[in-house]
């Protein structure tokens, strides 16, 4: 077949009922969307404190989703100071996502808003009864017996303070199995989304005062290297 038979041959009919073709279009942002880093990860963010941010408060969220109590029933965002402890997470996840994408600094008002749920913790550590949190989850039937006992019934045991639970955990690493209960018993009453949310404030604040003093070093640096430079021009 040559060339001038397919120019005689008849353009085919559009089938019927089809729409016609839209010309073709080009999204000048599908090529900057197609082109995009992972979530929360940019290769021109190269400021470590930004991911360290983003971690504390996918921290703080993960630990408003567990319990805060001995009671497993309800989790700590159903509280009322869970729920702003929420909140809180859940816009530091926001801001410094945005802020990794962008590579600028946008949610330092969120890292100090983190020192809420910080000081809440530490209070609640602080004051922590395991005693008085063991009894009221034995009466409200929140807790059962994580210990048996050769001889005797099953029971709930648990360490009575900060200090006995250390202690506990040292024996469980000596494969004590009593020592192992009542570790566990420990972070049962005190709630194990306690924890995360501490240690994810921690590391919000923590990593706020440690870009605050990387700064104030950098602006020393770069007042010492302009004091020596103008020096060197008068001596010149």
């Amino acid at each position: 077949m040559t060339d001038n038979d397919l120019a005689s041959l008849e353009p085919l009919e559009p089938i019927a009922g089809a729409a016609p073709a839209a010309p073709a279009t080009q999204d000048p942002m599908a090529a900057q969307r197609a082109g995009l880093a992972a979530p929360a990860f940019s290769m021109y963010c190269t400021d470590a404190s930004m991911y360290r941010f983003l971690f504390a408060g996918v921290m703080i969220v993960v630990g408003c989703m567990m319990p805060t109590t001995a009671n497993v029933a309800v989790s700590g965002f159903q509280t009322i100071s869970g729920g702003f402890y929420t909140l809180i997470g859940i816009a530091l996840i926001w801001s410094w996502w945005g802020s990794i994408a962008n590579n600028r600094a946008m949610g330092v008002k969120w890292v100090l808003a983190a020192s809420i749920p910080l000081i809440g913790s530490i209070w609640y550590t602080v004051g922590f009864n395991a005693e008085a949190a063991l009894e009221l989850a034995t009466q409200s039937g929140w807790v059962q017996s994580n210990y048996v006992e050769v001889g005797e019934a099953p029971k709930f045991v648990a360490s009575m303070s900060l200090g006995e639970m250390f202690g506990d955990m040292g024996s469980s690493f000596r494969q004590n199995a009593e020592a192992a209960a009542r570790c566990g018993g420990f972070w049962r009453l005190y709630g194990p989304g306690n924890l995360l949310i501490l240690i994810g404030s921690l590391i919000a604040e923590f990593g706020l005062i440690m870009g605050i003093v990387g700064g104030a070093k950098q602006n020393k640096k770069a007042a010492q290297e302009k004091r020596m430079k103008a020096s060197e021009r008068k001596r010149k």
